[in-house]
């Protein structure tokens, strides 16, 4: 199969061999997009798409005007229609550029999407791009699911995304260019390794290929192995989901606690996203699976986050939106611990719970996998906390101990764990302990 041949399949079936249907091309005039450009330009017309090639000259290199001036005089020369946009060096952040560089681009591409009433843009991600993601993804850790990588296509504005070069490596489009006499600039910062995706690219793939030439087609097998195991999932999840829900959408706990235990936090994860139109990673939601299999009192609520929390009253969960609350926490409110974040739980405090200490007056705390979810909330007669030697202390002897103003004692919070015992007297007293199954770090913040 010749590489135009090969292409000419991938649009086929991406259904955009049509010349009554426009697409965007991002051409940024590296290798892969200057191939891509080239490609389309080779389809037959009574099958090629009208072209509408989108640069942005972000401002970042001094071969930026010279790149976007190449490409405007190519376009002119093939009677193309391009759109141009400027990145100007004032709307650059301080920080996180790559990621507000991409934001500028994408948003650029929709706008051009609408203005032509295009079907698609199509990018020139490659085979090692895909790589690439893969390995920086499986390095950062989370869900599996994250582990898709790169779509051959998605929706994206008023049409799909597109990337029809993913099975072709970065070799074969570089010898396209060759072959083809095509015209292109290299990006030197390519070659900066303080770059996290350029040291992946310049570093850990070579070597890896030299484990193995066949990187690149097995990642590709992986990835689509992935995609249709989760789409398996998905598919039962969604029958699961129907039978343990209401018909006002409420989560029955009794017939939700009888599935197969490997399948309870998948279907909750399903259910929360279509209740709250949010993502949670797994590694939140399986303490939410504790609490809500756990035996309550009649009534109780768990807050998710700024905007949500789960209500649990006869039986059944309900994911409800947060009304506008007082700055000041009721007795019965708790706010579940986010780990690795930190949380205003007063007008003058915010907390963290850490796996590595956040600043020098961290506190080290031993945890055990039954404490979790960590729940902070106002102190209440009873509570106590263990001391070292084995006795305990009321909280409230404590704050008359550290006389602390009667009128401020009601607004002192505690960390408590699922069983409700008291970790962290926040800002006073931490509990004694001396062994777990998890190092964190207790941090605490005073504001102004």
């Amino acid at each position: 199969m010749t590489p135009i041949q090969k292409f000419h399949r991938q649009l086929a079936a991406a259904k955009l061999l049509s010349p009554q249907q426009t697409v965007v091309v991002a051409v940024s005039t590296g290798v892969d997009s200057m191939v891509l450009l080239h490609l389309l330009q080779q389809l037959p017309m009574t099958e090629r798409p009208q072209l509408v090639v989108a640069h942005v000259n972000h401002h970042l290199r001094d071969q930026s005007q010279a790149e976007a001036d190449y490409l405007r005089r190519y376009c002119q020369q093939q009677h193309l229609k391009l759109v141009l946009a400027d990145w100007v060096t004032a709307e650059h952040p301080q920080s996180g550029i790559e990621a507000a560089g991409r934001q500028f681009r994408y948003q650029f591409f929709a706008n051009i999407m609408r203005d032509n009433q295009a079907a698609a843009v199509l990018t020139a991600h490659h085979a090692n791009d895909q790589v690439e993601t893969y390995i920086m993804k499986l390095a950062r850790g989370g869900d599996i699911a994250q582990l898709t990588g790169i779509a051959a296509s998605r929706p994206f504005a008023t049409g799909q995304l597109v990337r029809p070069l993913l099975t072709w490596s970065k070799a074969q489009l570089r010898d396209y260019a060759t072959e083809q006499h095509v015209v292109y600039f290299e990006d030197v910062t390519n070659q900066d390794v303080q770059l996290t995706r350029n040291r992946i690219r310049q570093r850990v793939v070579p070597e890896l290929m030299t484990v193995n030439p066949q990187l690149l087609n097995h990642v590709a097998d992986y990835q689509q192995q992935l995609a249709t195991l989760l789409a398996a999932k998905a598919q039962m999840v969604t029958v699961l989901l129907s039978q343990v829900i209401t018909s006002t959408g409420a989560l029955l706990v009794s017939q939700w606690s009888t599935l197969p235990s490997q399948w309870q936090l998948a279907v909750f994860s399903t259910w929360l996203e279509k209740q709250t139109h949010q993502l949670f990673t797994e590694s939140k939601l399986q303490p939410l699976v504790s609490w809500g299999q756990r035996r309550q009192p009649a009534a109780s609520r768990l807050t998710l986050n700024a905007t949500w929390e789960l209500h649990r009253n006869a039986g059944i969960i309900e994911a409800l939106p947060i009304k506008k609350r007082v700055k000041k926490l009721m007795p019965y409110e708790k706010i579940m611990v986010d780990l690795n974040q930190w949380q205003k739980i007063t007008t003058t405090q915010t907390v963290g719970i850490f796996t590595q200490a956040p600043n020098v007056t961290s506190q080290p705390f031993w945890l055990t996998t039954t404490d979790w979810p960590l729940m902070w909330r106002p102190w209440q007669a009873g509570d106590r906390i263990a001391l070292k030697g084995g006795g305990h202390q009321t909280v409230r002897r404590l704050l008359i101990n550290q006389k602390v103003p009667v009128e401020l004692r009601g607004q002192v919070l505690v960390l408590v764990n699922a069983q409700g015992n008291v970790l962290w007297v926040v800002g006073h007293k931490f509990s004694y302990r001396t062994a777990g199954t998890q190092t964190v770090f207790l941090a605490l913040k005073h504001e102004s």
